[in-house]
Order: structure tokens, then sequence, then C-alpha cells
């Protein structure tokens, strides 16, 4: 079980977001990472190309498809902290593998993951978080996510620009304006550390990334998650970018990414 400490919830109340370093091994990480390839090489509307080069920018849902991620999708060990923060049981909204291609991986503009949920999807309530596990070590030099801490307490920034589905994915930038006060008062925190480490950030959280030119690829394995008592109301999306599933998680067994491969089934 992951335990949470009294400071580490005051800390996540106060700053908006938890990193939780190294919660999987390298070994277990490294189980899901060899599905990586495979989840990429598909074809259809769930995939995302970089604007400039035929590298993947991102994959949605491999959790409904591929076995490792699915068993990473209900790991108990990122749920169990989630929904002590959440107060509740959560349910998967949307997941998105972020290639952030080795020499290809193109910036994210400054935006807020919330803007889009309740404007597309109808989520009424800010109640959701976006769950980022690192498939690779993120560094300071090879586009690792930055977020401004604190800023989830602003609301959200009605201010924001829709980029109108364009390319296949939705997102609010925040104008220079807006982004010069919030860092003013938070600053900017990057996320680095070894593949495994874990990201619980608040639905408003304002986040952005710069481009990758390094040789080594940053992934990272996202679940949005919401409050079951906070399910999305329009159903304009595809179902793999807005879920019409909003049962609870249901955990697996704490080594289910051990034994993935070896013939058991998870329980």
């Amino acid at each position: 079980m992951t335990a949470l400490t009294g400071p580490m919830r005051q800390d996540f109340e106060d700053r908006g977001f938890l990193v939780l370093p190294g919660l999987f091994s390298e070994d277990e990480i490294a189980a899901v990472r060899a599905e990586v390839e495979t989840v990429a090489s598909q074809t259809g509307p769930e995939v995302v190309y970089e604007l400039e080069s035929d590298a993947v920018r991102m994959v949605y849902g491999a959790h409904r498809h591929n076995e490792a991620f699915r068993r990473l999708s209900r790991h108990p060990r990122w749920l169990e902290p989630v929904q002590a923060l959440m107060g509740g049981p959560v349910y998967i909204h949307q997941s998105r593998l972020n290639t952030k291609a080795a020499f290809h991986g193109g910036a994210w503009t400054w935006h807020q993951d919330y803007a889009t949920w309740s404007d597309r999807d109808g989520l009424r309530e800010p109640r959701a978080f976006m769950v980022a596990v690192l498939l690779d070590e993120a560094t300071m030099v090879n586009g690792p996510l930055m977020l401004v801490p604190g800023s989830h307490r602003r609301g959200l920034i009605a201010a924001a620009v829709d980029n109108h589905e364009s390319p296949n994915y939705t997102v609010f930038q925040i104008s220079k304006g807006h982004l010069a006060q919030v860092v003013d008062a938070g600053g900017i925190e990057p996320v680095v550390g070894p593949a495994g480490s874990v990201l619980i950030s608040h639905a408003n959280m304002v986040h952005g990334s710069a481009g990758n030119i390094t040789p080594w690829p940053r992934r990272i394995f996202y679940l949005n998650v919401a409050a079951v008592d906070n399910p999305p109301t329009k159903f304009d999306r595809a179902e793999h970018l807005c879920t019409r599933d909003w049962s609870p998680i249901g955990p697996l067994a704490d080594d289910c990414l051990r034994t993935l491969g070896d013939g058991s089934a998870p329980t």
C-alpha cells in the first residue's frame, strides 16, 4: 500500500501535485516500456503524429487493448493514493501515451486539462486528476513536464484559446499574459525523476513542456481520472477521448506487473 502522510496531503493541497519517486521498480516499468512500440505501431484515430515528422506524438486508450497498460491502469500502488486524495473511488476518463520521441518530440503549450474536460466532455467539477507514470527517466534536458505550483487554486482560466481539435486533440492554450501572472505567483517546477516515478496532479494545474532534441525519449503514460460521481455529460467526442464507462477502477494485485507474461491471470 502507498500510504500518504499528513505533510504529503498538505503539499498536494497547497501545490496541487505530488511526485512519488520510483513507485515502480525498473523491472516492472521495463515490462510496460517493452509494449510501447507495439502500441505506437497501430493505426487509427487513436494515434497522433508530430506535425513536422512521422514520429508518434501520442496514443490514446492503450489501457483498453494492451495487457501491460491495462494492468498498469489498475495498479493499486498509484490508485490507492489517488483515491485517498480524491476522497473516494475514481474512473478512467481517458488515457494517453505521450512518447516525446528522441530528436523529434514536440512541445506542449501551457494549458489546464480541465478546460478540455469541462468544455468538450461536460465534467461539471474539477474533481479530476492527471496521473503520470514515467516510463523513462525524465531529466532537465529531455523535455520534462513543467508545472506551475499552486496554479490549481486559481480555478479555470476562462480566457484560454481553443485549438479547435487540431491536430486530433484539444488544448486550451493559456495566453502569455495569464501565464506570466500565474508563474509570477508560483514559479515553474519540472517533473524529473527515474523511470517508475508517478506524478498526481490536479486537473486545474497549469502545465506544459518544451520539445525534446536529445537522443533520449521521455515517454509518459497518463491516466486522467475523475471521481465516479463526476461523470462526463457530453458525448460528442470518440470513446478513446471521453469514456462511456465511469465505474470505479478495480485494483489488481500488487505483483500484477511482475507476473506479466508468465501466463497467470492478474487478481
